[in-house]
């Protein structure tokens, strides 16, 4: 009776591998992105808090701010990313610091962009300079 009964069910557990397995990889691979969106996205905002950082003590440069803000997005595999940083020349007369950076999410996921165009992900800081 037993053996009559598994003859007819032979096939099922490929069916089953076959319609499940691709929905857990979709599950997968859709955790594995937003997690790294999430990290890029604080990437982004502790880049732009460090930029600041470096712009509001005595004898900042633009170039320094943009130096730090690279370094630690690079450090997370972040490529083509913007930095805008506000005012261009910092003096002795400046008062704040602002520094953004935007990231495009398409070229800094592992998996092509189906559902997504063209997202930005944003971060920006504000801080008071130093005095001397």
């Amino acid at each position: 009776m037993r053996t009559k009964i598994a003859g007819k069910r032979q096939g099922t557990t490929t069916v089953e591998v076959a319609i499940c397995l691709p929905i857990l990889f979709m599950f997968l691979f859709g955790a594995y992105e937003l997690s790294r969106c999430n990290m890029l996205l604080h990437a982004a905002e502790s880049a732009a808090y460090e930029g600041a950082r470096v712009g509001i003590v005595p004898g900042a440069t633009k170039e320094k701010i943009e130096d730090a803000v690279t370094f630690v997005l690079v450090s997370v595999g972040a490529t083509n990313f913007d930095v805008t940083v506000t005012p261009e020349v910092i003096g002795l007369d400046t008062e704040k610091v602002r520094v953004e950076v935007e990231l495009d999410l398409g070229d800094n996921t592992a998996m092509p962009q189906l559902f997504i165009d063209d997202l930005q992900l944003r971060g920006e800081c504000e801080l008071t300079r130093e005095a001397l």
